[in-house]
């Protein structure tokens, strides 16, 4: 199926610049395009019957790249269980953080201190008991600045 769709996919780019090329080689209604630069070379080269050659090549190649564009999109989706190159690489990702997440030391883990199990009138201390959080220092206030007072204008004589 992927051989299929690399064919189609070359075909569509054959059909994409050949249409451009064919497209450039036409006279537009005002005489414009290559006919000014090559002074009515697309004449000599296809005859006197140039533009219905060029307008039915045009209209061909049209319906071949629509054609191929269409048969992509159809076949891709019909073709189940493959991944894109960035779904592939952020799988890649996620697997590799959850491997680091399994060795990394939780905070958690950080804090709580065992402590032994206390035997006292039949009730059970708890296993782990959280450690002391760490002193927080709070920022000073911050006070707004003064503004600058004007200086004042010197003295007329």
């Amino acid at each position: 199926m992927d051989i299929v769709i690399t064919l189609l996919v070359v075909v569509q780019l054959l059909s994409a610049f050949l249409l451009i090329g064919i497209i450039l080689i036409q006279q537009s209604k005002a005489g414009g395009g290559l006919g000014a630069v090559g002074g009515g070379t697309t004449e000599t080269v296809f005859g006197a019957t140039a533009g219905n050659v060029l307008t039915k090549g045009t209209v061909i190649l049209a319906s071949i790249f629509l054609t191929a564009a269409l048969l992509i999109q159809v076949l891709s989706v019909h073709n189940p269980a493959k991944k894109s190159l960035t779904e592939s690489i952020q799988t890649e990702a996620k697997a590799a953080d959850s491997k680091d997440a399994d060795k990394a030391v939780t905070p958690t883990e950080q804090t709580e201190q065992t402590v032994p199990a206390a035997d006292t009138d039949g009730a059970k201390a708890p296993e782990t008991a959280p450690a002391e959080a760490p002193a927080t220092e709070t920022a000073p206030e911050a006070k707004p600045a003064e503004a600058p007072k004007p200086a004042e204008a010197p003295a007329a004589q």
